[in-house]
């Protein structure tokens, strides 16, 4: 029953998250009909669910590896901070608020990430 509620909880996260994405998109489009990304709405989302995976994923099953030893949260946060740098790195030929708008959503989802697998633990631990 506990895994069942964990599995609710991620697919219930990945559905707001994709709604949220496909408002931002559509309000940036609104403020800027004629943005880069306008006429490619369904790439940009799916490109955001794929780098919302990855970040969010790398950091719910990497910090149970981090936790066993120091070196390996040097690692994770190492592989983080270069996905961060990764992503953001397109955005920087657009400008300083791109990088930022870029740059703050992943951490975010680092965030959540840490209260999901906080929470995953506290429910593994009382079963």
């Amino acid at each position: 029953m506990k895994k069942s509620i964990e599995i609710f909880a991620h697919l219930l996260f990945w559905i707001l998250f994709i709604l949220l994405v496909l408002i931002q998109c559509q309000t940036s489009m609104q403020a800027k009909p004629d943005a880069p990304f306008a006429q490619h709405l369904p790439y940009v989302v799916f490109l955001e669910l794929v780098m919302g995976l990855i970040f969010f994923y790398a950091t719910f099953f990497g910090i149970p590896l981090a936790l066993k030893r120091n070196s390996n949260a040097v690692i994770l946060s190492a592989i983080l901070i270069f996905l961060v740098i990764v992503f953001a790195l397109p955005a920087t030929r657009f400008g300083a608020w791109q990088v930022m708008s870029s740059v703050v959503p992943h951490l975010g989802i680092i965030f959540l990430a840490i209260i999901f697998r906080g929470l995953s633990n506290s429910i593994i631990l009382k079963a």
